[in-house]
């Protein structure tokens, strides 16, 4: 029986990784064998755990690339009931998709957490196929640093550089589409 694959998706400071720890430690409370995966290039506030914006935390294997991930673990259903993915949107396309459909097929399940969308408001293609492939979708919302109202968007703070700039609230904040710019 082939697994099912959640996946939650939102802006910065949303509370993707808060709902991501909740599902682990409902899994945990169910005695389920799991394992929690984040890229390494994820460096913010800790290389061994995935920790939310408000210093929530669970440990996890910081990997390079799938093949780093798959030497270290053995995906059958005997040994895993779910692997947990936090910042999807770092990881490699192709080898995500590859890899978590090698998962599912194995009959065991995926939660997945990430951003839709960089900071330009362009989809992050990651994050886009694994929300093709869910079974399940799950869209946060923040609240806007300018206004309060509901936030689809995360503002960069300083204008230019690289797509990718990991980063906090240092560099990013939360935006509604009425306050939010692309930068």
């Amino acid at each position: 029986m082939r697994g099912q694959l959640e996946t939650i998706v939102g802006a910065m400071f949303a509370g993707k990784t808060s709902e991501l720890l909740k599902r682990i430690l409902w899994a945990k409370h169910q005695s389920k064998k799991i394992i929690v995966i984040k890229p390494i290039i994820d460096n913010r506030y800790s290389k061994e755990k995935i920790i939310t914006h408000n210093d929530l935390s669970h440990e996890c294997f910081s990997m390079k690339d799938w093949k780093h991930v798959n030497d270290k673990f053995n995906f059958h259903k005997d040994f895993v009931d779910v692997v947990f993915l936090d910042e999807i949107q770092f990881m490699k396309s192709d080898e995500t998709l590859e890899s978590v459909e090698k998962i599912l097929n194995s009959g065991i399940d995926v939660v997945a957490a990430g951003l839709d969308q960089d900071s330009r408001g362009r989809p992050w293609e990651t994050s886009s196929m694994l929300l093709g492939l869910s079974d399940k979708i799950i869209k946060i919302y923040g609240f806007c640093n300018v206004c309060g109202m509901e936030a689809t968007k995360t503002y960069r703070k300083t204008e230019g550089g690289d797509r990718t700039q990991v980063g906090a609230a240092d560099i990013y904040e939360p935006r509604c589409l009425k306050h939010w710019e692309a930068r």
